[in-house]
């Protein structure tokens, strides 16, 4: 029975993080388990273990539910020991270590559930303890005089369930924030297919979220406890806590209606993206000798998605003329092409103080070739923008003086045609503001160089740059001012970051490019879109987004993928819904006319703030009667 005892708390734990990874993509994707993870979690948490050293027993069960959850949900990290200069070992190693850290989080909530959170804690008298029968008859008499109400008993309830939601949204906070942060796949994330409960990401953003099934879990759980207990006696008290919990979620779910309708009737104006998704192996990705390979690829892509869509174009001259229909013709030609992150290997080079990038002749084979020439669209790639210095020579090479680099975003304007000097003033470039943690730098620590070194088997490099700079980049599309919200590969999934570029002086779409080509075939890709989703939500912008591996898609201002005129999802996938192809896609972003300012765009995560001090004052007030 001991054994038992002490194992039941650790197998609910188990299995709330079972049924946690269970709601994201990867695993078996059902978002509705969201409601019902924490239920097991909760019961080991409040009523495993005994009366000592809660604390310590509270994290312990905690930890383990995070780590079931971070080890099946980051399992993809593996997927990097299939590289040539990442061995299997250390590709393990950074996957244990990154869910361990992450799941201290989880134990820092379980800590405090299981004692202060505890609305079923008791306090027990020790054997050694006399207590006087006189005070013992009074406070009986006292206790049967004075029964508590059915609203005092409700007011607890949403009392212990609103502490405990509002600490959860706090530390999640804390998860991607701390040491850069890695806010991926909390709480609110599983709602990326429940678009009804997403929509009030614009109000309180994806973090805030998490309240919601953490509030629901803890008044669930209280609430039948309540009942039963009533049961037994065959007294029943009103359930205002019932009300209230039911309530919040159905005045988020209207909510979340509305604003579908509202967003699927401002108007908008369509700006064609042409999206080039070609699936290069990260182990050949960046050999210099497969480079002429991959640009031709790009090319013949691009040229061959184009000439699809100009035979398309005579097709429907073709059927109108027969019909003798004389109605506005619209044809399908692209505003933006959209290449990957790095898609172009070869680095772009500038100088301090000069506008404007110089090409080295690969790039500029590519950006000067004919389909640039013929076309008005802008070209949308990435590449590493690198400072540089002029020589003696007169030639243009890198600075390893200045060691200034950019995982950057670029776009080529259709002026490109047109410039015959160097530097090219008409590409315009942004360096990823929100670099990846011991992936793009590594922090000055005692050593971690080495380590990662033995680990990695390879030697780091120099850390990236980071840019620093939050403005949009304006075009001109068909004569219109557009301004792109870009994002380097999961800046999409920062929202504090992305919120910085808001402006509405003139219509905004957010553009992405990532490479997810270093997780191989694995389900990082469709996590991070599903991270991503939450970004047109929180800022009412639409994203195009071109990936390496995929996903390449165009996300509307709720969060759908869906092109309601064809039925089909606006992605680079198979028949199967298989991403990892190479291929194309032609869609249309349908971006606000007159883009409106969110609540979150504005104040960003105020509802933290909020939660921050409704948790202080909620564990002032329980302290205080304890």
């Amino acid at each position: 029975m001991k054994i038992i005892k002490k194992l039941w708390p650790l197998v609910m734990a188990m299995l709330s993080g079972t049924m946690l990874a269970a709601c994201f993509p990867g695993f078996i994707s059902e978002s509705w388990l969201v409601w019902l993870w924490i239920l097991p979690l909760m019961l080991a948490l409040w009523l495993g273990g005994g009366e000592k050293k809660r604390k310590r027993y509270g994290f312990g069960v905690g930890f383990v539910a995070g780590l079931t959850f971070w080890l099946i949900n980051l399992k993809w990290l593996i997927a990097m020991g299939e590289l040539d200069t990442v061995p299997l070992g250390g590709a393990m190693f950074g996957w244990a270590c990154l869910s361990l850290y992450l799941s201290l989080y989880f134990g820092f909530w379980g800590m405090f559930a299981a004692s202060l959170g505890n609305p079923w804690r008791g306090k027990r008298v020790s054997e050694g303890e006399k207590i006087s029968s006189n005070i013992e008859k009074k406070l009986s008499a006292k206790a049967e005089k004075k029964e508590a109400s059915g609203f005092t008993l409700s007011l607890r309830v949403l009392q212990f369930s609103f502490m405990n939601a509002s600490f959860w949204v706090v530390l999640e906070w804390l998860r991607g924030w701390l040491m850069t942060g890695f806010g991926w796949n909390g709480l609110g994330v599983a709602f990326y297919d429940v678009l009804v409960m997403a929509q009030a990401a614009d109000l309180i953003g994806v973090t805030g979220l998490s309240f919601f099934p953490v509030m629901i879990g803890a008044s669930v759980l209280q609430t039948g406890k309540r009942m039963a207990e009533e049961l037994k006696v065959g007294r029943f008290k009103p359930h205002w806590e019932i009300g209230v919990s039911m309530g919040i979620i159905a005045v988020t779910f209207a909510y979340g209606v509305n604003r579908m309708s509202h967003f699927s009737n401002v108007p908008t104006k369509d700006v064609s993206v042409l999206l080039v998704q070609e699936n290069i192996k990260q182990q050949m990705k960046w050999d210099e000798m497969e480079r002429p390979k991959h640009y031709d690829g790009y090319e013949k892509s691009t040229v061959q998605a184009l000439e699809k869509l100009e035979q398309e174009n005579t097709e429907a001259i073709r059927k109108q003329i027969e019909s003798g229909d004389e109605g506005e013709l619209v044809l399908k030609q692209p505003d933006l092409i959209i290449y990957p992150e790095s898609s172009l290997t070869q680095e772009l080079l500038f100088l301090k103080d000069e506008e404007g990038v110089y090409l080295l002749p690969e790039n500029d084979r590519l950006l000067t070739s004919d389909f640039m020439k013929q076309g008005n669209h802008h070209l949308v790639f990435g590449s590493n923008l690198v400072r540089g210095k002029e020589y003696p020579n007169g030639g243009i090479g890198y600075d390893p003086e200045a060691n200034e680099i950019y995982n950057a975003l670029a776009i080529a304007t259709p002026d490109l045609k047109k410039e015959t000097v160097q530097p090219a003033k008409s590409i315009k470039t942004y360096g990823k503001n929100h670099l990846v943690i011991f992936g793009e730098y590594i922090p000055k620590l005692p050593l971690l160089n080495t380590i990662m070194e033995m680990s990695s088997g390879a030697s780091f490099g120099s850390n990236f740059s980071k840019g620093g700079v939050t403005d949009p980049i304006d075009i001109k599309v068909r004569g219109d001012d557009l301004q792109i919200i870009p994002s380097v590969c999961f800046e999409d999934t920062v929202g504090r970051l992305e919120r910085k570029f808001v402006r509405t002086d003139a219509p905004q779409l957010m553009v992405n490019i990532t490479n997810d080509g270093w997780f191989g075939t694995s389900e990082a890709a469709m996590q991070q879109m599903a991270n991503a989703k939450f970004r047109t939500v929180e800022l009412r912008r639409p994203m195009a987004r071109s990936a390496n591996t995929g996903v390449s898609c165009v996300i509307d201002m709720v969060g759908s993928l869906m092109n309601h005129e064809t039925g089909k999802r606006n992605m680079v996938e198979d028949e199967t819904g298989n991403h990892f192809i190479k291929g194309t896609l032609f869609a249309q972003a349908k971006v606000p006319v007159n883009p409106e300012w969110t609540v979150y765009a504005i104040a960003g995560d105020w509802f933290v703030i909020a939660c921050t001090l409704l948790f202080l004052a909620l564990a002032f007030v329980t302290l205080k009667k304890a």
